[in-house]
Formats: C-alpha cells, structure tokens, sequence
C-alpha cells in the first residue's frame, strides 16, 4: 500500500473487485481508524474514483459489514474435542489473538449497531451450545459470555499502548520504585507489595483475568 506522500498509480480497468476492497479498508481501518474510513478515502486508497465502490458495494455500510465478515472468517477454531470448558478458554484466546492483530474489527465490534452476521451468528451459536453443555442457567450463560466478551474486548483495546510495557524490562522496576516512595502510612498496602513486586505481561493479565472468569465453571466440573 502506498504511503500518504506517495503518487498513486490508477488502478487498471477491471481489476477493482470486493476483495481488494475490503482488504484495503482492512489496512486504512487498522493504520488511521475507523473514524478515517469514508468511501472517497477509501476511492483514494484505491487511486479509484468514488463511484467506482458502488459497483460492488451499495454504501458504506455495506463495505463495513463485509469488512467484519471477513475478519471474522480468519477466526481460528479451537479442536472441538477439548473439553468444554477449556474450549471456551482458548476461543478467547483467539478473539483476543484476532482483535490485537487486526484493530479494524476491535473498532467495528465496538461501535457495530448492525444486525449480526452469519459468521458472528455461527460463532454465538457454538459459545451458547458450550455452555448448554455446561448445564448452566440460560441468564448466567447470557452472563457469563457477555463478561467474556467484554473483557477481552477491554484487553484488547489498551494492548497497543500497555504492550510496550512488555519490551521494556525496566518497566515494573520503575512501578516498584514509584509505590516504595508512597509514605507507608498514607498507603499501607501498596508499600507492602513492593517487598515482593509481581511483574506481568500483558498475556499474563489477560490469561490471569480469563481464569478467574473461568474459575466458578472449572469448579463447577
């Protein structure tokens, strides 16, 4: 894909088709934001004019829902004769492995009010079928995947910025520092963790996190 500042060559008659375009919204979504992605900028990208899109799609709506589905499409499946609940682990692994690689479906499951698609809707359907299996009540099930969901949606959404904690090893140590200066009277509690400071990664948090979710259905087996 050409840079901002580079000519753009026109693309040649009839080469334009859906999948270039949903791929080149993918990379404009992913590089500027969601709030970046308007059909002449995407025309743009293309070195197309606007009109150009509506051949194969009708709005920009339609460009967007077929940017989620195929998103969704490279959802990797976990081997369906894991047990139950460690299936539902490693599904959350892949939504969040999924939304950090490609920030552009993080964005749109986020601000997404459209109806759900037939790929979301087959991923639902195996979650719900999961946890039928699991003889749970239907509203902690609707519970429970709701606080799945938007917990890895909320890892997902700080890693850009926290996973450069992860590349600098002096990270936790400065952390440690700060809290040890705190007056122990004023802060009793976070001085005493300095004595022996935890470091994480941010996989660390997020598997911590998923366990605990995770933890009353484990025990419930």
């Amino acid at each position: 894909m050409p840079s901002h500042n580079s000519p753009r060559t026109r693309a040649p008659r009839g080469t334009l088709n859906p999948e270039l375009i949903v791929d080149t919204a993918i990379d404009l979504i992913d590089r500027d934001g969601l709030a970046a992605l308007s059909t002449r900028r995407l025309a743009g990208e293309l070195a197309v004019r606007p009109m150009a899109l509506y051949t194969h799609f009708r709005d920009k709506d339609a460009i967007l829902a077929a940017v989620m589905t195929e998103l969704l499409s490279r959802f990797e499946w976990p081997d369906p004769d894991v047990e139950d609940v460690e299936w539902l682990r490693q599904v959350m692994r892949a939504y969040f492995r999924l939304y950090t690689a490609y920030p552009a479906l993080l964005q749109l499951d986020i601000q997404s009010t459209q109806k759900i698609d037939d790929v979301e809707a087959k991923i639902t359907e195996q979650l719900y079928g999961r946890l039928a299996r699991l003889n749970i009540d239907h509203r902690t099930a609707i519970g429970l995947l709701a606080t799945l969901i938007r917990f890895v949606l909320g890892c997902a959404t700080v890693y850009p910025t926290r996973h450069a904690w992860d590349e600098d090893p002096q990270h936790w140590e400065r952390v440690r520092q700060e809290w040890a200066r705190l007056p122990a009277e004023a802060y009793p509690s976070m001085h005493a963790l300095t004595d022996d400071f935890p470091t994480f990664t941010q996989w660390d948090v997020f598997e911590f996190g998923l366990n605990a979710i995770l933890a009353p259905l484990t025990e419930q087996g």
